[in-house]
């Protein structure tokens, strides 16, 4: 007898977007899975492209992840310019992550690449 009443599901609906948290200026919003953001990046959007860069690197594939965030800062993504430069820099190809920096614009890139430019290459892990 009290078995017989459930609640009946609800009907198929669209994909829901994951939840996002909205602060003063900003939203973060959480990082599809892998599967999820090479499917996303197949579409060739920048945004997309930059996403599986950092789903990559947070994986701990950072050269991979590379060459997403190049992919997306040639296609004029300025977070994708940022992450490469950032990448760069991490290896000691300081002149080639002053270029990102430049490119990826504000004042905070600007200085970075300005302090980038005077400082030669260095090899990495130092």
């Amino acid at each position: 007898m009290f078995g017989r009443w459930r609640k009946r599901k609800a009907p198929p609906s669209a994909p829901q977007r994951p939840p996002s948290v909205d602060g003063p200026g900003f939203t973060i919003t959480p990082l599809p899975s892998e599967t999820a953001a090479r499917q996303a990046a197949q579409g060739g959007a920048p945004e997309e492209l930059n996403r599986l860069g950092i789903t990559l690197k947070l994986g701990g594939r950072e050269d991979e992840a590379a060459q997403w965030f190049r992919k997306a800062a040639e296609a004029g993504n300025t977070d994708g310019m940022a992450n490469l430069a950032m990448y760069l820099m991490a290896r000691g190809r300081n002149r080639e992550a002053a270029e990102w920096f430049r490119r990826a614009g504000g004042p905070l890139g600007e200085a970075l690449a300005q302090q980038l430019a005077s400082e030669p290459d260095t090899p990495p892990g130092r």
